[in-house]
């Protein structure tokens, strides 16, 4: 079977449509489609479907509707008692192959244009982004266009449809189509006026074409709506831009058309065969020189170095660990969060946040903060920062960077702090879930959470608390021992469930836990066992340990970019594939000491001495 959301809602089998009717059954199978893999509570699915007011017979109807489309879905699966709907507990769930959903098929295309684009394969990536594009039939899950369960799904894939949208025409403009997606651009910009990278690809496209008065026109009515909505002057990138369309820098010139470069290498290969031969000849007087004893330095042509210094952010390739850019961070990074794919950075010398373009591989804001900022977590809408040591914390509009809350609890005391370092003495850690609400923990037994309005409400548990996370369905916190993790619901706010890890006997106990969630499972990192654990997320069942080098010192965990990264201390960075397969670690330099994974991209914070390293995976 194959389900289709990227537009109406859809289910085929092979060739053939099957029909799903209209109403609650239709609803339910998108619902848990949504939840994919994971045990969804007849209470939450009962919710979903009647928006909060369900009638006193929801119970029975649900249990009516789940019979209906079991028997839908059956002839699809080869036998009357074999559905991929099945009853867990007090729950059901839908098991689908990623591979069977087209979003999978989308997101892959998209992580392989935008990795081909980062080595500089603008062709490559053109075809990936094309092709994953052309899975789009409408606007995404076209049906429940007003549903609320529907509603973050929703806007997550039109982000992610504009993100391919604007990565193909990056990779246009670097294959010189710049004449072929100017009008593209001018209908993109109407729909969407304040997103900047649109503009300044219209921009660049329009001073390639000759019209630079047109390309600063662009400009300067994104200043007027950046002005007039936002209060704000536009980003520094289109700053930037405008002055080189003023200055007419060579930067700009359009690049070579294939066609052209494939014809001028045609004409000059007799001269390139000649100059191979000459080189060919000196290689091999060169060699004959050495075999009479002298020894010159090998490699003259080493791959470029990329400069990891004290205090900097480190983006690393997602399917090989090699650093690709450094920026230097004002003061030691403290935390860092993904926002899609822009890196949102705070740092213990400096109250303040910053915020990465991924592009530019540069800071473009920087946003003064009332306190002293040790975690930061990246919500769809906000951004969250904590202040562990003062008990403050405050939710940021992602567009403006205005504060529009600020809560507060009381600290815990501060004596054990590290001495000289108050990055490492403040254990509070943030976690933002699908609803947009922030969870927060300092190192006690309390789970706090803040939603957009309303006061900051506690949740005890049985464990003090070291690490929080949201995905899979819900809320984990880890103990601050590693050997225990607490599964929070949302959306009644309660604990769910308690897990326990086996640890090694000889373990002392003591060492750094992290916690981060991918979309089904969860997974525990442990520094004094120097292990990784995984919880499959709908049952609570707890996999295989995946043991980590005890001497790389392991710093802290996230998933991006379809893996599982561990930051650690020695300058390494290790990769564990999601769904099984080789775990590798790099040598990235400096002391690793946290890792934000994006969409596509992963980060490193790097608080030690500068070292220089091949741009390269050995």
């Amino acid at each position: 079977m194959q389900f289709r959301i990227l537009g109406q809602f859809e289910v085929a089998d092979g060739a053939r449509e099957v029909s799903l009717g209209a109403g609650k059954r239709r609803a339910l199978l998108a619902v848990l489609l949504l939840h994919r893999n994971e045990v969804v509570p007849a209470e939450r699915l009962i919710e979903e479907l009647w928006e909060g007011r369900p009638p006193a017979t929801a119970a029975k109807s649900l249990q009516v509707q789940v019979s209906r489309l079991r028997k839908t879905l059956a002839p699809c699966c080869g036998g009357t008692d074999v559905t991929p709907l099945r009853t867990w507990g007090h729950g059901y769930v839908l098991e689908v192959a990623p591979e069977d959903v087209d979003v999978t098929h989308f997101e892959r295309a998209l992580a392989a244009g935008e990795a081909a684009l980062a080595v500089g394969e603008p062709e490559r990536a053109a075809a990936h982004l094309r092709y994953g594009l052309q899975l789009w039939r409408g606007p995404p899950l076209a049906d429940f266009t007003y549903d609320a369960f529907a509603q973050d799904e929703i806007a997550r894939l039109e982000e992610l449809r504009l993100t391919a949208l604007e990565r193909r025409i990056d990779a246009d403009l670097s294959l010189g189509r710049h004449q072929e997606v100017v009008s593209e651009l001018q209908a993109l910009l109407r729909g969407h006026p304040l997103r900047d990278q649109c503009r300044c690809s219209l921009m660049i496209a329009l001073y390639r074409c000759g019209r630079r008065a047109e390309a600063l026109d662009v400009y300067r009515e994104g200043r007027r709506l950046s002005l007039d909505e936002l209060g704000l002057e536009p980003g520094p990138e289109l700053r930037e831009l405008e002055r080189r369309i003023f200055a007419d820098s060579p930067e700009l010139a359009p690049p070579e058309r294939p066609r052209f470069a494939a014809e001028r290498a045609t004409r000059r290969a007799p001269l390139i065969l000649f100059a191979a031969g000459v080189i060919l000849a000196g290689a091999t007087l060169g060699a004959l020189r050495r075999e009479g004893g002298e020894q010159r330095a090998a490699n003259p042509a080493a791959p470029a170095a990329v400069d990891v210094a004290a205090n900097s952010a480190v983006e690393v390739a997602p399917h090989g660990g090699a650093a690709v850019s450094a920026v230097a961070v004002p003061g030691r990074p403290t935390d860092l969060a993904a926002d899609a794919d822009r890196l949102l950075v705070v740092s213990v010398d400096r109250s303040a946040l910053m915020v990465f373009d991924p592009r530019s591989h540069a800071i473009e804001r920087t946003v003064p903060l009332p306190m002293s900022p040790s975690a930061v977590a990246a919500g769809r809408d906000a951004a969250w920062v904590a202040d562990g040591l003062h008990g403050l914390l405050i939710r940021m509009d992602r567009r403006s960077g205005h504060v529009t809350r600020r809560l507060s609890w009381p600290p815990r005391s501060s004596s054990a702090a590290i001495a000289g370092d108050a990055a490492r003495s403040d254990p509070t850690a943030l976690a933002v879930d699908r609803a947009g609400a922030a969870w927060l923990t300092d190192g006690s037994s309390t789970l706090r959470r803040a939603g957009s309005a309303g006061p900051l409400t506690r949740l005890h548990t049985p464990v003090r608390l070291g690490d929080v996370t949201a995905g899979a369905g819900a809320v984990w916190a880890v103990g601050t021992g590693g050997s225990v993790v607490v599964r929070v619901d949302p959306r009644r706010r309660r604990v769910s469930g308690i897990v326990r890890i086996a640890r090694h006997a000889h373990s002392p106990g003591h060492g750094t836990v992290a916690i981060t969630a991918t979309r089904d499972a969860v997974w525990v990192l442990d520094a004094a066992t120097a292990t990784v654990s995984w919880i499959r997320a709908r049952d609570l069942r707890v996999g295989p340990h995946v043991r980590l080098n005890a001497d790389q010192d392991a710093h802290d965990i996230d998933q991006g970019a379809g893996a599982v990264w561990v930051a650690n201390g020695d300058g390494s960075v290790t990769r564990i594939p999601v769904g099984g397969g080789r775990v590798r670690s790099w040598s990235v330099g400096g002391s690793l000491v946290g890792v934000a994974g994006g969409r596509t991209r992963v980060w490193l914070a790097n608080v030690a001495l500068p070292r220089r390293i091949p741009n390269r995976a050995p």
